[in-house]
Formats: C-alpha cells, structure tokens, sequence
C-alpha cells in the first residue's frame, strides 16, 4: 500500500528499526486480535479507542468463521494515561446484526501481548467479545458506538476484508511439520478490499536461543493488496534489526531449528488498519497517524480477516504430520 506522508510507513521487505513495544491482541492474528501498539502521546485530556474486529477462518473450510472484537479505551490526561471504566462498546453489522463488547478487569493482562523486547503499556478499559461462529461476514460494512460514562459518543465505520485463504498447505487439525533448518513460503489468494497483510508468530521449543520472559512473538507488515506471500521464519526478522547479530537471529534466518514450533497467523487489514498502524503495530510516538474513530474522541476502528496455522520442526522420521510443502527456494 501507499504510504501517506504523515505516516511515514515502512515498506515490509526492509527492516524497521525503533523501539520495543507493546501490542494489544488486536490481530493480531494469534489469540485472534493482538495487532496494535497502545504507546499514545495525544493531546492531554483526549479520549482515545482501538476497536478492532477479526474474522478467523479454517485454512482447509473457510466456512468455519470465529469472530472476536476487542477496544481499548484510554482518557490521557496530562500525558498520563487512564482506565475508563463504565464505557460501552458495541459494533452493528449492515445485516443487523448487534455485538455488545464486555469490560473486563486488568486489561494489562487480558489485551495487552508482548512483542520481542518489553516495555510496560499505559493503562485502558479492556472491552472484549468473542462468538464461536459467524457473526458478520466478509465483505461486510460495520459501524461503532463508543458510549462514555459521561454521554460523550465516539463513531466509526469500516468495511470487512474480504475472504482468503492459504495456498497449498497440508495440515492435520491446524498443524504441518517443517523440516529442520528450513525456510517455508506461505502464500495466498489476494484479500478483496483489503489494504495490507500482517503476519505474526509466536515460537516455542527455541531453547537457549530464546530465554525471555514471555514467548517470542514477531510480526512483519506486507503493505499492499497484492503482497500475497511470506518466507518463513526469515520474513518475520525483517522488524526487530536490534537482534541481528544474536545467534536467534542467525538461526531463524535458515529455518526453525529441531524440535521449535510457532503459531503462525496471517490477516488481511482494512483500510483504517494499514492507515493507524506502521510495522505492524500502532506507534504514534512523536507523530500522528490517520484516524477512523471520530467524536468526542479519537482512534481507530480496524477490521480484519485471518487464518492461522501451527507449524512444527521435525526430521523426517518424524511422519505423524504431514509436510506443510515443500521447502522454499531463494
């Protein structure tokens, strides 16, 4: 996609370079929304929301549809930022169709994930919803209400991505066996409507490689519609160049080592998500992004749709998985 000027985005296939955040699960992609960044410097006293609803399909039945929703609403004031308890969330679909968005307590633990590195979030109400089906659909307009306890309103619209899945990939319930120390290219059919990719993957079984407190979680940013693959697990370096001389980094260059595995997840965002997010996460450190959320406040309301695989490193002895495809060829 286009980079507008005031967002000076980050083309995907270079690195980025900054600092270590913190996202809220949005997306991303993994836990079914974790795609942004909540390190905000607004103006002091300002209201600020990020909404985002996901569409989780079946690689192999993409008539299997989850939908999750989440929002962070945060007052900052004086720079600080603050819960605000008692807001309503909730999201209506072209059909009709209502999802009310509950509050929940300590959001810092419920929607807020670590990316490589950590860095503690400023504070928000935490409002979630999650339906085991379909309940908008691909393609579809949805609107947003933010309520605040003191009668304020916030308002956005956007328009769901449309569907797509993986190309050729073999699973088994989810889950492909990778041979070791080599790469992967997943690739898919273009996302009608959709503005970008994001592709996350969190990593377990690294060993030493890996000793942080939380799992490894990275995320590459594929800006534009038709940017419809991603080499695996060497894409997914292309963000954090702070750990580019580390023997982690040396490693997943090649592929992932014997007996590592990772959640791999890749969404199609809409047009409010690529124009609020850079590298994959919102950093509205010393600038100003696009918003889509409009009132007595300000924000984002993001849409997208995904689909998710677990991927494991085995020899070939180890045959209880099918081979996910064939290794890729630089």
């Amino acid at each position: 996609m286009r980079a507008h000027n005031p967002l000076r985005c980050v083309p995907w296939r270079r690195a980025a370079t900054g600092r270590r955040w913190w996202v809220l699960p949005v997306l991303l992609l993994l836990t079914g929304c974790e795609l942004t960044d909540v390190e905000v410097e607004p103006l002091p006293d300002m209201i600020v929301a990020g909404v985002t609803v996901v569409l989780t399909v079946d690689p192999l039945d993409p008539s299997r549809v989850d939908t999750r929703a989440s929002a962070l609403v945060t007052r900052f004031r004086r720079q600080w930022a603050h819960e605000v308890p008692g807001a309503s969330v909730r999201i209506v679909g072209e059909s009709g169709q209502m999802l009310p968005l509950a509050e929940v307590s300590d959001p810092l633990e419920t929607c807020v994930t670590p990316l490589y590195g950590f860095r503690r979030p400023p504070a928000g109400s935490c409002h979630l919803a999650a339906v085991p089906g379909t309940h908008f659909a691909p393609g579809e307009r949805l609107t947003l209400t933010v309520t605040l306890p003191d009668g304020g309103i916030l308002t956005g619209e956007s328009t769901m991505p449309g569907l797509f899945t993986a190309a050729d990939l073999s699973l088994e319930a989810g889950r492909c066996r990778l041979d070791p120390n080599t790469g992967y290219r997943f690739d898919w059919a273009r996302s009608a409507g959709s503005w970008g990719y994001i592709a996350e993957a969190r990593f377990a079984g690294l060993g030493k490689l890996w000793n942080g407190e939380y799992p490894l979680h990275l995320v590459v940013t594929l800006r534009g519609a038709d940017e419809t693959e991603a080499l695996f697990p060497r894409d997914f370096l292309l963000e954090v160049s702070d750990v580019q001389t580390s023997d982690l980094y040396r490693v997943l260059r090649e592929g992932l080592p014997v007996g590592a595995s990772a959640e791999v997840a890749v969404g199609a965002v809409d047009r409010n998500w690529a124009n609020w997010t850079r590298v994959g996460r919102i950093d509205n450190y010393g600038e100003v992004n696009i918003p889509s959320v409009f009132g007595d406040g300000t924000g984002w309301f993001g849409t997208a749709v995904r689909w998710k695989v677990e991927v494991e490193s085995r020899g070939a002895r180890d045959a209880d998985l099918p081979l996910c495809g064939p290794a890729a060829v630089d």
